[in-house]
């Protein structure tokens, strides 16, 4: 072969060989399912994602100004109330904790909305 025929069978675009019309719609039904689930994931946890964020920056913040408190002895004892940790249906849930799952919903987030759009591409 010369240098130009070598040249020119790679300047060709590429062509997708025909398939068959039953394996081409099962491939954009399974883009479809998954592009379903990766929104409804992405949905929730933008929904809940914020929420975790907001309640363990609260919680946090309450721990911080009541530990800084000076009150009166009788005052004092009631601060002590104020839990450090609480356990809901078996986990322990903490300030920081609810925070770090706060961030990471939104790297699912993230995630979710990245392979949407490499699929999206694929179609």
């Amino acid at each position: 072969m010369s240098r130009t025929e070598s040249r020119t069978m790679f300047d060709r675009p590429y062509e997708r060989p025909a398939t068959n019309p039953l394996l081409r719609g099962l491939a954009t039904l399974a883009r479809a399912l998954a592009g379903f689930a990766l929104t409804f994931i992405e949905l929730l946890a933008e929904f809940l994602a914020p929420l975790l964020l907001l309640a363990g920056g609260i919680w946090w913040l309450a721990l911080q100004l009541a530990g800084g408190l000076t009150l009166e002895p009788e005052l004092q004892q009631y601060l002590q109330y104020l839990p450090r940790q609480l356990q809901i249906g078996g986990e322990w849930l903490t300030p920081g904790g609810l925070i770090r799952q706060g961030l990471l919903l939104m790297a699912v987030v993230a995630a979710c909305r990245t392979l949407n759009r490499l699929i999206g591409r694929e179609l």
